[in-house]
C-alpha cells in the first residue's frame, strides 16, 4: 500500500522531530546536540507553527508511522500601488521522504500537494532554498533559478549555503 499524504496535527509533533533530526543527521553526522534537548526544542517550536495559518505541514505516513514532511510558509507581501490585492509567496522548507521511501514519487506527490494547494489559494510563486543535492528534484517539478535574492550573511549559526539542507 502507498503511503498516505495529510496534514500535519499535534499529535504528529514527535514523529516530525524525528524526521527532522534525521535530515540533518543523515549526512553530516553528530550535530553537537543531544535528540532528546532538540526534540523538546523543536517540539515548542512546531506546536506553535501547527496553530498557526501562515504554516502548513503535510506528512506521509506509512503503516502508523511518518516517512515524510513538507512544510510551507506563507510569506505575505506588501500592497503596491495600482496592482490591487498583494498574493502571498509559497516558501516550502524541511522537505524529507525517509531513504526506504525515495525514489518512488512519494517527494513529488508532497511537493505537488504543497504546489496544488498554494495555486488553489491564490499564491503568486512557490520558493526553496534547496541544497545541492535536491535541485534535480525540484527541477523535474518545474522550478528554476530565477534572480539570487541578495543576502547579508550576519554570522549567524544558520549560515547561508551551510549543511546539507535550508533552515
Amino acid at each position: 500500500m502507498e503511503p498516505t499524504i495529510d496534514l500535519a496535527t499535534p499529535a504528529d509533533v514527535g514523529e516530525l522531530a524525528r524526521l527532522r533530526w534525521q535530515l540533518y543527521t543523515e549526512d553530516a553526522g553528530p550535530v553537537g546536540e543531544q535528540p532528546d534537548a532538540y526534540v523538546e526544542r523543536f517540539s515548542d517550536f512546531a506546536r506553535e507553527a501547527l496553530a498557526d495559518d501562515r504554516w502548513r505541514t503535510w506528512i506521509a505516513g506509512d503503516m502508523g508511522r511518518l516517512v515524510g514532511a513538507l512544510w510551507r510558509f506563507t510569506v505575505p507581501r506588501v500592497p503596491q500601488p495600482g496592482r490591487g490585492e498583494p498574493q502571498p509567496i509559497a516558501y516550502v522548507t524541511n522537505v524529507y521522504v525517509e531513504p526506504d521511501y525515495r525514489n518512488g514519487g512519494l517527494g513529488a506527490r508532497l511537493l505537488d500537494r504543497a504546489i496544488e494547494t498554494s495555486r488553489a489559494g491564490g499564491f503568486s510563486l512557490v520558493m526553496v532554498w534547496p541544497s545541492s543535492r535536491s535541485m534535480t528534484f525540484y527541477g523535474r517539478a518545474g522550478f528554476e533559478r530565477g534572480p539570487d535574492p541578495l543576502v547579508l550573511d550576519l554570522g549567524g549559526p544558520w549560515r547561508h549555503g551551510e549543511g546539507s539542507a535550508a533552515p
